[in-house]
């Protein structure tokens, strides 16, 4: 049986918490304004899922937004984000 490891791979991500006053990335705030991955409903950040029949996903509080090498943008529950990342200093 073969065994497998998680290529080396750098990321940006920023930990939501509903304060849309608190500081964030750029490429967050540019995303959220832009409303084609995300829109804000209320107070409310959702991300877009670009399937009607699923409807739109709410970033939860403490939910991490991801930004991949790629540029392309998704949400990661924190116990599954720090199980598989760790902040590089």
């Amino acid at each position: 049986m073969a065994s497998y490891a998680r290529k080396p791979q750098t990321i940006e991500a920023h930990q939501w918490n509903s304060d849309i006053t608190e500081k964030m990335p750029k490429w967050l705030y540019d995303a959220i304004m832009d409303g084609d991955k995300f829109v804000m409903k209320g107070r409310g950040l959702f991300l877009r899922t670009g399937e009607e029949a699923e409807g739109d996903y709410l970033v939860g509080d403490g939910d991490y937004i991801v930004r991949e090498g790629d540029g392309s943008l998704s949400t990661r529950h924190p116990g599954v984000f720090e199980s598989e990342w760790y902040l590089l200093k």
